[in-house]
């Protein structure tokens, strides 16, 4: 596993590397986004938005039979 892993991050070095030098103007973002990486590390040990908006989306169910 940890040879995969090792040719799997060469591997992206290479294509990284590639990219940088057949650009015309490369952006550092399509190579390293961090605001991405932190976003996915912040999903995994945040609850779903998806959930909180099905419980907003129930409290306000249950708001509108009340007044209806």
């Amino acid at each position: 596993m940890a040879r995969i892993d090792a040719e799997e991050r060469q591997a992206v070095y290479l294509f990284n590397q590639r990219y940088v030098e057949n650009a015309k103007k490369p952006k550092m973002k399509k190579i390293f986004d961090r605001a991405k990486l932190e976003r996915s590390v912040r999903n995994i040990f945040e609850p779903s938005k998806d959930e909180r908006k099905s419980e907003r989306r129930r409290l306000y169910d249950r708001v509108r039979k009340a007044f209806s």
